[in-house]
């Protein structure tokens, strides 16, 4: 059987953990290896203690991607490496002829996915669910019954489909970035019952009050996937790939679903008139869009829009907002616990197609 052109070989996750090692060295070099009189300013115990931290981050962080690694099919054992391994909760399609993934310059670091499974994935960012998700879930579950198909673009390590999942949906996914879709598939398909101990963090040399926020040590995954499958049937369906090339007219996830669910994901793209697009035509009459998250947009983006200028687009498109909030978000560490954390004020609205536009 042919290899899954969308998951990573060994030796390219080899070649990112490397590069990942070797950043966090050149970050904290002068720490190791400070010059006679910085080693006189820190003094033994400082330097000692932290060596210490950083090689348990290091070995920690390690020994979960080499298990990642591990899962990988070993090319050098012949044609039965390649076989598709076991997903009990998320099924993986075919990436299709002419369907990019993004470039490893985009989501491509393992400092993102460290970060994302911090944030999605440990019991530590159990507020991401509570702030973030949750009043992403109860707008959809107002104006969508349970058993409706819903589609979640950018869904990087699978967190909110699942939650959707577990609610009743009939939930895909979809993903770009061929890091996190390896990632995502060893993580909710095959990772350890009890967990995999990470130092998400080990990377940010910046914003600490002490060690306790640098190096966090969290249990990944917590909750396990698998306790929100309730079978050993599938939950969540994840196509592999470019979004807009994946699902507009023609490509091979277009067809027309009941909801579209974007969390952190409408800032994503650089063509914004072309995502709208592709979003609205994946709903007919009667759809809903449900959308949290903020406006940061990347630099590349050729239409920097307001969310007022958003809402005026979708409401000449012939969508009704029935909600329109403000929800407050922290990305990942909580709020307080460092000098700096990654937190928004968002946008929560539920929106209904009325009509299709002209």
């Amino acid at each position: 059987m042919a290899s899954e052109s969308w998951r990573m070989s060994r030796t390219e996750l080899r070649d990112i953990l490397n590069k990942y090692e070797r950043a966090v060295e050149d970050d904290g070099y002068y720490l190791l290896q400070p010059s006679k009189a910085e080693r006189a300013l820190l003094g033994e115990d400082l330097l000692r203690r932290r060596a210490q931290a950083m090689k348990k981050a290091r070995d920690q962080n390690r020994c979960f991607v080499e298990a990642v690694i591990a899962d990988l099919p070993d090319l050098c054992e012949g044609p039965d490496a390649v076989l598709v391994p076991p997903r009990p909760v998320a099924q993986f399609r075919s990436l299709h002829d002419g369907v990019s993934t993004l470039p490893a310059s985009s989501y491509g670091s393992l400092a993102s996915v460290f970060l994302h499974l911090f944030r999605d994935w440990s019991e530590k960012c159990q507020h991401v669910v509570t702030s973030t998700y949750a009043p992403a879930i109860a707008e959809l579950a107002r104006l969508v019954p349970k058993g409706g198909q819903v589609l979640v673009p950018g869904a990087g390590l699978g967190r909110l489909a699942l939650q959707l999942a577990a609610e009743g949906y009939k939930v895909e996914a979809n993903d770009a970035s061929r890091l996190f879709l390896t990632f995502a598939d060893y993580l909710l398909n095959r990772a350890p019952k009890d967990g995999m101990p990470l130092s998400p963090l080990a990377h940010v040399f910046s914003e600490n009050w002490s060690y306790d926020q640098q190096y966090t040590e969290v249990t990944v995954p917590k909750p396990h996937p698998e306790s929100f499958a309730g079978s050993d049937v599938a939950t969540v369906e994840l196509f592999p790939g470019d979004f807009v090339k994946t699902y507009e007219a023609g490509g091979p996830g277009y067809r027309r679903f009941d909801a579209l669910v974007t969390s952190f994901f409408l800032d994503t793209p650089a063509d914004v008139e072309q995502l709208f697009r592709v979003m609205d035509a994946l709903l007919g009459e009667g759809g809903v869009w449900i959308n949290i998250g903020p406006l940061n947009w990347r630099k590349e983006a050729r239409l920097k829009l307001t969310w007022e200028e958003i809402v005026a687009v979708w409401e000449r498109k012939g969508y009704e907002f029935l909600t329109q909030k403000r929800a407050e978000c922290d990305y990942h560490m909580p709020r307080g616990e460092k000098m700096y954390t990654e937190s928004y004020t968002c946008s929560l609205i539920a929106a209904v197609k009325r009509k299709s536009s002209s």
